[in-house]
């Protein structure tokens, strides 16, 4: 499937995030921003959503010069912190990267019709348009503005009030802290693990609640033979939750 989105676009905030001094993680998560569909598309019979792409650990080492083990542990940190979501199904992995239309060109939406001319002439309104904005734009907007992006653009993590986004990147956080193999983690769709984190999130715990809680027991437990098998929704989000949270 061939990427013909054009270009991307990078905020200079990038210097400030936390996977920036990364260098697997930074270059894997930039090739994934390149790779990934600029529109959605068909592939065997799967529809791959814009700003998502198909791949493996061994196609992705291909791609970029970095080793399986370290596509791994990237993947990992990437799907931590929110940046990428990884979707298994019976095939295949689907990569999708959260926020990709945050990188996008401003003002220009794909159009496989779309003529050459056409996108030079898009180019121009497009510059146009940022002249216009730069002109009836105050100081003090443009730094608000920035400060946002600053905060935001590579903080991917859904907000509080949106419940199927957080079970999603929950129960994701939980199978990548316990390895669990493509086709064989929780499901976030499974009526027990959306009722327990549902509960929690309305009685007021945060989801950097529930992703401390993830980590600090994966780092007492997932080495502990006996205490491995409690790595589980129904352990990790029940009644000794907050027991954990503030151990």
């Amino acid at each position: 499937m061939e990427n013909c989105g054009g270009f991307i676009k990078l905020f200079r905030q990038i210097l400030d995030w936390e996977w920036y001094d990364d260098l697997p993680t930074c270059r894997l998560f930039i090739h994934l921003l390149l790779k990934a569909n600029y529109a959605e598309r068909n592939w065997h019979g799967q529809t791959i959503e814009r700003g998502s792409c198909i791949t493996s650990y061994a196609t992705l080492a291909s791609e970029t010069g970095l080793s399986p083990e370290q596509i791994k542990r990237a993947l990992k940190n990437l799907t931590k912190t929110g940046e990428i979501k990884r979707i298994a199904t019976n095939k295949n992995t689907v990569i999708c990267v959260v926020k990709y239309a945050d990188f996008q060109g401003f003002g220009f939406e794909y159009n496989e019709q779309t003529t050459s001319k056409e996108q030079a002439e898009n180019k121009q309104k497009t510059n146009e348009q940022q002249t216009n904005n730069k002109q009836t734009t105050t100081t003090k907007e443009i730094k608000n503005k920035r400060n946002k992006e600053s905060k935001n653009i590579y903080t991917s993590l859904p907000e509080d009030k949106n419940i199927t986004a957080i079970v999603e990147t929950v129960i994701q956080m939980l199978n990548v802290e316990t390895d669990k193999k493509d086709g064989e983690g929780f499901s976030p769709k499974a009526k027990k693990n959306v009722e327990l984190i549902s509960a929690l999130i309305r009685d007021g715990y945060t989801l950097n609640d529930l992703k401390t809680v993830i980590e600090k027991k994966c780092d007492a437990w997932l080495t502990d033979p006996v205490m491995k098998s409690n790595l589980r929704p129904s352990v990790l989000f029940g009644d000794k939750f907050d027991e954990y949270l503030h151990e």
